[in-house]
């Protein structure tokens, strides 16, 4: 699997074949290079002012950061966010946009894309209230699987537990300056402080 690997309190952060760590001397991994695909490329040594970024619970959940096994999936019912996904899809340093609409890929292949990676959360778009039982069979799973799930849809659909319902105040903000924002390095720089803080 691609994405942070813990030996004691050092992590690792695989990426296909390059292995990093968050030092700037080298350290032996123990880890085998990851041969699943592997869609983001994060720079850990980008610098930026992590004061610019704006606080919100969706860039929270769309940081590179690993969540915690059990964790809910975010479910927003908020429509016109394609953009602010795409931006803060950045922040994981994409080579392919992990944002997708739910109907264009199926359940189990879903469920194979959340066990790729723990740095790079999946975006889900466009989901109908019609659609539940294809939601539900993910939602059972997602809490487990290592990748972070992001859903938005419907504001009728019946959730899971294992989905938690949030908003965001980003379609407020002055779009071309969100855009403008080095969301790569910030992610970057948030993936790197959790790596030095034994993943506390």
């Amino acid at each position: 699997m691609n994405g942070i690997h813990w030996e004691g309190d050092i992590a690792f952060l695989i990426q296909g074949e390059k292995i990093t760590t968050a030092f700037t001397f080298e350290i032996p991994c123990p880890f085998e290079p990851s041969k699943s695909p592997c869609d983001h490329r994060i720079d850990l040594r980008a610098e930026v002012d992590p004061s610019r970024f704006p606080a919100d619970p969706l860039v929270d959940a769309m940081s590179p950061v690993p969540h915690p096994t059990g964790t809910p999936a975010t479910y927003l019912q908020q429509q016109e966010i394609s953009l602010i996904f795409a931006t803060l899809a950045r922040m994981s340093s994409p080579t392919k946009l992990p944002v997708a609409p739910f109907w264009s890929l199926r359940p189990d292949k879903i469920i194979r894309l959340l066990e790729q990676t723990n740095v790079q959360p999946l975006v889900l778009t466009g989901i109908r209230a019609s659609e539940k039982k294809a939601v539900d069979q993910i939602l059972e799973a997602a809490p487990y699987l290592p990748r972070k799930l992001i859903m938005q849809g419907e504001p009728t659909l019946v959730l899971r537990p294992e989905a938690k319902r949030t908003t965001t105040t980003l379609g407020q903000v002055n779009i071309a300056d969100f855009v403008s924002l080095p969301w790569e390095a910030y992610g970057a720089h948030l993936l790197k402080q959790h790596m030095l803080s034994k993943g506390h």
